[in-house]
């Protein structure tokens, strides 16, 4: 009745001693899943320390970087509010030049030229006659005359009266 495929006698309930040494139980404030190991393999393991000048150097970089990011967005959105503010404008001024096309006509219906004509009478304006030009000719004997003799610079004033015209 004893196959060989099957071992039944690892379930069966055993009174053997225990695979381990009572010593190690005993042993209080130590803990029987904590592995030791030797101080080489600690030493390999550990973290190494940081430097702290590399650690300065590292936070001012991020600082750096960080002020220059801010930077950037502060100026993005300075953009965008002047690019809308100029939007604005923009269409204020197209809606501005379309009120004056606007009233330009309207004024234009209003007053046409024989109103203005008609207007300008009533005032006792006339049109332009012959009679009211008047022509000038200046002839070309007419010129003035300098009564006052100027006299001759000193050979200092002419060559000071020279550099001056050089940079004039």
């Amino acid at each position: 009745m004893y196959s060989h495929a099957y071992d039944f006698t690892r379930f069966q309930e055993h009174t053997a001693a225990p695979a381990h040494s009572p010593e190690r139980e005993r042993q209080p404030g130590k803990k029987q899943n904590v592995v030791e190991l030797p101080q080489r393999e600690l030493k390999r393991n550990a973290r190494p320390k940081r430097n702290p000048f590399r650690l300065a150097v590292a936070a001012v970089l991020f600082a750096g970087i960080m002020a220059t990011v801010m930077t950037v967005i502060y100026s993005q959105v300075q953009l965008t509010e002047l690019t809308e503010e100029i939007n604005q404008t923009s269409q204020a001024l197209a809606e501005a030049e379309s009120l004056e096309i606007q009233l330009n006509m309207a004024a234009a219906q209003k007053m046409t030229g024989a109103q203005v004509e008609e207007y300008a009478a009533s005032l006792g304006m006339e049109k332009v006659s012959g009679s009211q030009v008047t022509y000038i000719n200046v002839a070309q004997e007419d010129q003035g005359t300098v009564v006052q003799q100027v006299e001759e610079p000193s050979l200092l004033g002419r060559l000071w009266n020279t550099v001056r015209s050089w940079f004039a």
